[in-house]
């Protein structure tokens, strides 16, 4: 082609091509990275999805259990234990014969209930750090008042709902939040008839505290392992686009 010339046919037509496949080749890019990305995101939505399950499962678990122990002891009308330094007498239990001594001298106290599952959570607290926490409104025990979060859990339970769940946080870590109501039995009355209450009502909740901490770490773990699989898919993806073009080019020169 000489000095001035137009260019040739062949070169405009190459030229189009070239800006075509140029234009394809990075539509696929995006598409590709656009799937990867959303691949990632969902398969880490559903990972949460099932550490919070797991979380859920473990608190429903743990506060079934406590309602099992609670109303084992209601049935039985409490039961006598030996006075020691972890079980002394309770002083807010106002009833008849709640201290007694064996013929042989061997003074027992009456454990109700209550007391009962707050020695039973105390432990489970020493051990892993699962907190559990019987509480009312009205509670006789001073120490069994509701924190504000159970406190609102209480009130939205009067007024029919059965159950409140939540991620909070305390004394600086992450729990999973569970509460349910318990409904005053017959077998209740014979400590709290006297504060009014009569078979049926709500009389207060359990609430119980999964610590996150673990339960984050396996989700941290499974999240970066995600991550580096969608890494290598993405890149062994882009080299598949890359291979195509150049072949879909060297066919396009050649026609």
């Amino acid at each position: 082609m000489l000095y001035g010339d137009p260019p040739s046919k062949g070169t405009d037509l190459e030229n189009s091509n070239s800006a075509q496949l140029k234009k394809y080749l990075l539509t696929l890019v995006v598409i590709w990275t656009v799937g990867i990305i959303a691949s990632l995101g969902w398969n880490i939505y559903q990972l949460r999805q099932s550490i919070l399950r797991v979380a859920r499962t473990s608190a429903e678990i743990s506060y079934e259990k406590d309602l099992i122990y609670r109303r084992w002891v209601s049935k039985q009308g409490g039961v006598y234990v030996p006075v020691s330094e972890m079980t002394p007498a309770n002083p807010y239990l106002k009833i008849p014969n709640r201290d007694i001594m064996t013929p042989d001298g061997l003074s027992l106290t009456l454990v109700n209930p209550a007391y009962m599952t707050r020695q039973v959570n105390e432990l489970a607290m020493e051990k892993n750090d699962f907190r559990g926490h019987i509480t009312s409104l009205n509670p006789i025990r001073p120490e069994n008042r509701p924190d504000p979060w159970e406190t609102e859990a209480l009130k939205v339970f009067e007024k029919g709902t059965k159950e409140t769940v939540s991620i909070e946080m305390t004394s600086g870590k992450e729990y999973f939040r569970f509460m349910r109501p318990f409904v005053t039995e017959n077998a209740c009355l014979k400590c709290h008839a006297a504060q009014g209450y009569k078979e049926g009502d709500i009389r207060g909740g359990i609430s119980v505290s999964i610590p996150m901490g673990p339960l984050r770490a396996i989700e941290l773990s499974r999240v970066s392992e995600l991550t580096v699989a969608h890494g290598f898919l993405w890149i062994i993806g882009l080299a598949g686009i890359g291979i195509g073009a150049c072949r879909l080019r060297r066919q396009t020169l050649q026609r």
